[in-house]
């Protein structure tokens, strides 16, 4: 989207697409003027196209939340090591290693099975693996050349994720009964432990000298508090990408 640039003389070019844009005012003005029905149609719309705008910026990695605080039972900081001092001040930019526990909360039968209120879900269990899912309504997915791709998202007792039903079909996903993928669902809570235990890294401290340096994959900034009640505020690094760092 080109911005309008001032001309000799004071006149504004028109060859921008903000030029050819109403006031907001007045584009607010003209939804107002519709009737009740087709502003909830337009916003509908709307939302739908922004879902769809956020799960492909999630699913792609490219989706910036902002500020996030990370939760979980239990940070703590097994390694701190210096990998930056600023001359000037002595401030230093460090690396933090971090054990995170965190308790599971697996999605119960009653709670998948209730899913089923929507007309369109589906049992599914997967012939191949013996795995458990439903099958449920997902916003369609807007490429970058404007086609719309329609998606489909599975739910699992501790994931879910979306894919397109293409993908379905080519899959080992098949259509089951209420008691076999009863048998299934629960037979996958069984296994799924009350904890589950990670390392993390961050990259805390002084960030901005060497922020263009850290690794280009992940540039959101995290926030979380230790065991100890340390807070801590930096950038996370996959463990693959921990040896360039240093």
């Amino acid at each position: 989207m080109r911005c309008s640039r001032l001309r000799p003389g004071g006149s504004s070019s028109t060859n921008g697409i903000r030029d050819e844009l109403p006031p907001i005012t007045t584009f607010l003005n003209r939804l107002l003027a519709l009737t009740i029905g087709l502003q909830n149609v337009l916003f509908t719309v709307f939302e739908q196209l922004l879902t769809a705008r956020i799960e492909g910026a999630i699913a792609s990695g490219t989706y910036d939340a902002g500020l996030e605080t990370l939760r979980a039972e239990s940070f703590i900081v097994t390694d701190r090591r210096a990998i930056y001092t600023h001359s000037a001040t002595g401030a230093e930019t460090r690396l933090l290693t971090i054990l995170q526990r965190e308790r599971n909360r697996p999605l119960i039968l009653d709670d998948a099975l209730g899913l089923l209120s929507d007309r369109r879900a589906v049992l599914l269990v997967n012939e191949r693996s013996g795995r458990a899912a439903v099958q449920v309504a997902a916003p369609s997915l807007m490429r970058d050349d404007g086609e719309i791709e329609p998606r489909v998202k599975l739910v699992r007792p501790m994931e879910s994720h979306s894919t397109s039903p293409k993908a379905m079909v080519e899959s080992h996903w098949i259509e089951a009964d209420h008691e076999p993928f009863s048998v299934a669902w629960r037979a996958e809570l069984k296994d799924v432990p009350e904890f589950t235990e990670s390392t993390i890294h961050v990259v805390a401290g002084l960030l901005l000298p060497s922020w263009k340096r850290l690794p280009k994959d992940s540039t959101r900034v995290y926030r979380l508090q230790t065991d100890t009640g340390e807070r801590i505020i930096g950038r996370k690094v996959s463990s693959a990408l921990v040896p360039p760092v240093i």
